[in-house]
């Protein structure tokens, strides 16, 4: 492989990171308008404390994806090697993504926990039977959790495609 497909992959990924964190940035604008809609249309504390917890997740989670995993610019007069550069950003990458159980997904947790206690013991849905309505928060409780399984499995199979590239990238030197 050769320094110039090195150079061009590795502006590829940096512009994959940028499009990802934008695409991200955006999705945590929606949580948070959702979490806020939630603040006002549901009653009692439970719900409104869920709410308000998960809107201070995704702030958190928001800066900690702009803190440990921001798009670099690409090395110029540095010194440091293209090759260096771009294993060193899938390195980065690759931490940031085996490691989203802690930084990505638990911040949300507890607001999500808190909301669905509010839904089950505070707001029922009107029109349904407690039964009914406790069986369908439990479902989707179980749901959101399985979602949010899912979100860490994908990111663990992310993280082992760029352990590859990065086998790849020491196979070359």
């Amino acid at each position: 492989m050769s320094m110039d497909v090195i150079h061009h992959r590795a502006q590829e990924f940096q512009s994959h990171i940028r499009r990802r964190n934008l695409r991200e940035y955006l999705a945590a604008v929606v949580v948070v308008f959702g979490f806020v809609r939630f603040l006002w249309i549901y009653p009692g504390w439970m719900t409104k404390a869920g709410s308000a917890l998960s809107i201070v997740a995704a702030l958190f989670v928001m800066w900690q994806l702009h803190r440990r995993g921001g798009s670099q610019p690409l090395p110029g007069a540095s010194g440091m090697s293209i090759i260096d550069f771009h294993r060193a950003e899938i390195m980065r990458q690759r931490d940031l993504l085996r490691s989203v159980g802690s930084w990505y997904l638990a911040p949300f947790v507890p607001g999500l926990i808190l909301l669905m206690m509010g839904r089950y013991f505070q707001v029922h849905a009107p029109g349904r039977t407690l039964a009914a309505d406790h069986r369908v928060i439990i479902l989707g409780t179980a749901i959101v959790f399985l979602v949010l399984g899912a979100v860490w499995l994908v990111n663990r199979w992310a993280a082992d495609r760029l352990q590859r590239k990065i086998d790849q990238l020491d196979g070359m030197q």
